[in-house]
């Protein structure tokens, strides 16, 4: 049973192998823009946990992740073979053969992402290509759990942060980890959700 908190939400949220995953709905042809992309080797267990939200992975056409670990990109090559147009940043893309050389011993059906294909974005022009496909919002750089680590932030103030530490778990000489708190403040984002906790709301300073 999905947990309550995963209904009513601005955007469309799933979860499964304790991994929470969201969606936002492009305004132009209702089409949907993956946030994360699951598991390796699991795309029929991504695709009916987000058949629970009445949606089906057919409509998903756009994805990116917010970094490159096996829990939030393992599925990026199966997103690609449904003709997804995956999104990579400038911080991410030297991650991915990391990220498969700790796949590619556990699971051993895993098929590696065509990189050549994958559409490479700067964070600064992050919001044109949203807006271009009817998302409202934009790419930030937030580097405190690991240096491909980027976040969403919307328009309306729904912050997508993956990984990204807590404040209240976040050691004073953290620097990248305030920084990144910082940087998510100034954009102004204020309701949070992370990849392995339930949202909150960012205090104000």
């Amino acid at each position: 049973m999905p947990e309550p908190w995963l209904r009513g939400l601005p955007m469309i949220a799933f979860t499964y192998r304790k991994t929470y995953y969201y969606l936002l709905r492009s305004s132009i042809n209702d089409s949907l823009f993956a946030f994360d992309a699951g598991w390796p080797c699991t795309l029929l267990d991504y695709a009916r946990a987000l058949k629970t939200t009445g949606f089906h992975f057919e409509r998903v056409k756009w994805a990116m992740v917010s970094h490159f670990h096996l829990d939030h990109a393992g599925l990026i090559r199966d997103f690609q073979d449904a003709g997804i147009e995956c999104l990579v940043f400038e911080n991410q893309k030297n991650s991915i053969d990391a990220m498969e050389r700790t796949i590619e011993p556990k699971y051993g059906q895993y098929r590696k992402i065509r990189q050549s294909e994958l559409r490479v974005i700067e964070t600064a022009a992050s919001r044109a290509y949203l807006e271009a496909i009817g998302i409202r919002g934009e790419v930030i750089r937030t580097i405190g759990h690991s240096d491909d680590s980027v976040s969403l932030i919307t328009d309306e103030h729904e912050v997508l942060i993956g990984d990204l530490y807590p404040i209240s778990q976040i050691m004073p000489d953290d620097a990248k980890s305030h920084e990144s708190w910082e940087r998510i403040r100034a954009a102004g984002g204020r309701h949070i959700f992370p990849s392995h906790a339930p949202p909150f709301e960012l205090e104000s300073e």
